[in-house]
C-alpha cells in the first residue's frame, strides 16, 4: 500500500510535535489533584489528498480525557507500550503508521506515568481550523471550565503526538 509509511520518520513526527500549539493547559492538573486531563484538539481536516478534494476541507475537533497515574510508575516490562495501547479507538482514525511505534514520553528519563486516553470521540466541521480553535476557546472561556486543555494540531491523524506534547507540558510545569 503506497503511502502508508511516508510519515513515521522521526524528523516529519518532531516536526508535529513542534508545529504542535499547546493553546490552553488546565489550570488544575496532576499534582493539584486532577488525574484526569480533558482536552480538546482542532486541526486542519486532512482526511483526503486526492487531487479532486475540496481546497478547503474544512476542520477536525477531537475531544477526550487523558488519564494520568496519581503515583509514579516504574515498568518492569523491558517493553514499551504502544500508541494503540494507550490510545484505543472504538473507530480507526488515528494515522496507522502510529499504531505500532512507541510511545516515548519526553520526560521519561525522568519520571514514568501510567497514561491513558479515553472516550476519544472525532468530528469535522466545514470552519477552517483557526477559526474552530477560536470558538473552542470562547466557549471554555464563557463555560468557565478551568481543567480543560486546547491544541492545535498540524495532523489530527497523527494527535497522539500533540497528545504527547500535551502532557509534556502539564508534567514539566508540575513536576518540572
Amino acid at each position: 500500500m503506497p503511502g502508508l509509511f511516508e510519515n513515521t520518520n522521526p524528523d516529519h513526527l518532531r516536526k508535529i510535535f513542534e508545529a504542535t500549539d499547546i493553546r490552553r493547559v488546565p489550570m488544575t492538573g496532576i499534582v493539584s489533584g486532577y488525574h484526569t486531563l480533558p482536552f480538546t484538539l482542532v486541526g486542519p481536516n486532512d482526511e483526503s489528498d486526492a487531487a479532486d478534494a475540496p481546497k478547503n476541507p474544512g476542520s477536525l475537533k477531537l475531544t477526550g480525557k487523558i488519564s494520568v497515574s496519581p503515583k509514579l510508575v516504574v515498568s518492569i516490562s523491558p517493553n514499551d507500550e504502544r500508541f494503540a495501547e494507550i490510545f484505543p479507538e472504538s473507530e480507526p482514525f488515528m494515522d496507522r503508521s502510529l499504531v505500532g511505534r512507541m510511545f516515548s514520553f519526553s520526560t521519561a528519563y525522568r519520571r514514568n506515568h501510567r497514561i491513558r486516553n479515553e472516550n476519544l470521540s472525532v468530528e469535522a466541521y466545514p470552519d477552517p481550523s483557526l477559526d474552530l480553535l477560536e470558538k473552542v476557546m470562547t466557549e471554555i472561556q464563557r463555560g468557565e471550565i478551568i481543567n480543560m486543555g486546547v491544541i492545535w494540531c498540524p495532523q489530527p491523524r497523527f494527535y497522539p503526538i500533540s497528545l504527547e506534547r500535551f502532557i509534556s507540558a502539564v508534567v514539566v510545569r508540575e513536576l518540572g
